[in-house]
């Protein structure tokens, strides 16, 4: 399985940063931290521009995985450099829940991506 990797999603998000399209409902100080912010954005590409998620050609099980990988290592990442975020982590649950119920993606894929957020989170305080 495929997920989008950095390299596929950084020149998307950076039209983000640009204001294209504009972000709403998205705290600025996560997506501009110097160290989880780059998650957040790759998941806000996979997530809300759905015109800019298409070039990547993803199934719709590599787009579920890969908004998956995105935000729990956001979680990951954020809450080593800030604290313990209870309302973060059950979000993180939910996004799992809501793709397995929703029948978007099977947890055959949930170890190899819970293995990926693991070696490639930067969870060192800033």
């Amino acid at each position: 399985m495929r997920l989008a990797s950095d390299d596929d999603l950084s020149p998307l998000a950076a039209r983000l940063v640009d204001g294209e399209p504009p972000l709403t409902g998205y705290w600025t100080p996560m997506l501009t931290h110097p160290t989880a912010g780059r998650s957040l954005r790759n998941y806000v590409v996979l997530t809300d521009c759905p015109e800019l998620a298409a070039k990547l050609k993803l199934t719709n099980d590599e787009q579920f995985w890969s908004r998956y990988y995105w935000y729990a290592r956001f979680s990951r990442e954020w809450q080593a450099a800030k604290g313990y975020d209870a309302g973060l982590e059950q979000s993180v649950f939910k996004l799992l829940e809501s793709g397995v119920e929703h029948g978007v993606a099977e947890l055959d894929s949930f170890p190899e991506v819970e293995a990926a957020i693991e070696r490639d989170a930067i969870v060192s305080p800033y």
